[in-house]
């Protein structure tokens, strides 16, 4: 317990400005590669090409998270996910630079992204376990909602780059090119930064692993101990589960089909770069507003605030497309969209930081990763079920579902406890 408290109670030092450096690199090359399928959704044109990634995304948070959670540990584990995403990394440069005018570019693009999500999504649960274990305690929340924040500023670089390279081709294909080689040399980035990082000292302690716990202990700096606060009420695993579920399925899916679908399915040209690169703008700044304002909110009222606004954000919305045509429509709609995309980092941030806090260390990151499982799932049948609707009803879908993240703010808020500086010991229990 001195060591866990060693933990929780360090200075901010080397050690940790590389844990946040490696995870945030990590949560950038998510929001990278899963723009990709999006962004070459132009020169594809087939539903499948965007549901794919996603399923290859679910068997990532799953394998990769028991992995760690079983056998790796946090440090180990991220170089088998690097690994599998440098390689989808270097298979859709070559596709895009050599098979461009093949048959077998299609094929060879969806293997090098499925590749690529597999590895960057399987890494998601891993680092949100790694850094609630690692930080310290009065830093913890505000890490768990910056570092993954990287994910909108990733897709944001992405859409950006894709939107410039357009431009000035008016190629697909030069896009892709110029994205999988800036993915490639984030891998390199990345390959440096986590050589340096200490393995999670909690999950060392719940292997037994004694001796290593001691030396990796060592490279946190010691610092002076806080005030905590505790949990006063339980609340039982599956019932914390289920909440994070709904509020995953609410969040996930309106911030995807908003952000990304959307301007896949209804817009055209250079605007489905704007249209992505507006959205991840929007929860970028967010994200830092989140991660340094709204973290001191009580988590609670960080749901409530959250799925409640992410609901009524999208009734003008609903109303706009319901109704205009005209001339402003696209500066509304983009005024608009930013807003509901604040939102939904809002609700992010809320789930990055109980998913890991909410969830015992023995199981933390394949908790995480199953968590994901109906989230993904239903977005899957959501990409086909909207390629089939209007814009309008696209919309409503979506006011649908931040409806249900609302209901289960609104319940959590009466059920359950906040996590706010308190350690992971008694937020897991």
């Amino acid at each position: 317990m001195e060591v866990i408290q060693r933990v929780d109670f360090a200075r901010w030092g080397k050690a940790h400005w590389a844990i946040f450096a490696s995870t945030a690199i990590g949560y950038f090359m998510w929001g990278v590669i899963g723009s990709l399928a999006y962004l070459a959704y132009p020169q594809v044109k087939a539903v499948w090409f965007l549901v794919l990634p996603i399923l290859s995304q679910l068997a990532g948070d799953l394998g990769f998270s028991w992995i760690s959670d079983k056998a790796l540990g946090r440090k180990s584990t991220f170089y088998l996910t690097m690994f599998t995403y440098g390689l989808g990394s270097l298979i859709l440069a070559i596709s895009a630079l050599y098979f461009s005018t093949s048959r077998y570019f299609v094929y060879l693009a969806t293997l090098g992204i499925v590749l690529g999500l597999l590895g960057v999504e399987g890494e998601v649960p891993v680092a949100l376990s790694y850094i609630a274990e690692i930080m310290p305690l009065k830093f913890r929340d505000k890490m768990l909602v910056l570092s993954p924040n990287f994910d909108n500023l990733g897709a944001m670089v992405a859409a950006l780059l894709g939107y410039i390279t357009f431009g000035y081709t008016h190629s697909t294909i030069v896009e892709i090119r110029a994205l999988a080689l800036f993915s490639l040399t984030l891998v390199l980035v990345a390959l440096v930064l986590r050589y340096v990082v200490p393995e999670s000292i909690r999950w060392l302690d719940v292997k037994g692993l004694k001796e290593r716990v001691l030396s990796e202990a060592k490279k946190i700096p010691q610092g002076s101990p806080i005030e905590v606060r505790s949990v006063q009420k339980r609340v039982s695993l599956w019932k914390r589960f289920a909440y994070l579920v709904a509020i995953s399925v609410s969040q996930y899916l309106t911030y995807g089909l908003m952000a990304f679908v959307v301007a896949d399915y209804y817009f055209s040209g250079n605007a489905v770069n704007f249209i992505i690169f507006l959205a991840n703008l929007a929860a970028t700044l967010a994200g830092v507003f989140a991660a340094f304002v709204l973290t001191k909110l009580s988590t609670r009222s960080l749901s409530l605030l959250s799925y409640v606004g992410g609901a009524l954000s999208m009734v003008p919305i609903y109303l706009l497309v319901s109704v205009s045509t005209g001339s402003l429509f696209y500066p509304l709609f983009y005024s608009l969209l930013s807003l509901n995309m604040a939102f939904s980092e809002f609700a992010w941030a809320v789930r990055t930081i109980l998913e890991p806090t909410l969830m015992p260390t023995s199981k933390r990151a394949f908790l995480i990763g199953l968590i994901r499982v109906a989230p993904m799932v239903s977005y899957s049948v959501s990409v086909y079920y909207t390629s089939t609707l209007s814009l309008t009803s696209t919309v409503l879908f979506n006011a649908l579902l931040w409806g249900v993240g609302g209901i289960s703010a609104l319940v959590w808020s009466l059920k359950g406890y906040d996590v706010n500086l308190v350690p992971l010991e008694q937020t897991s229990r």
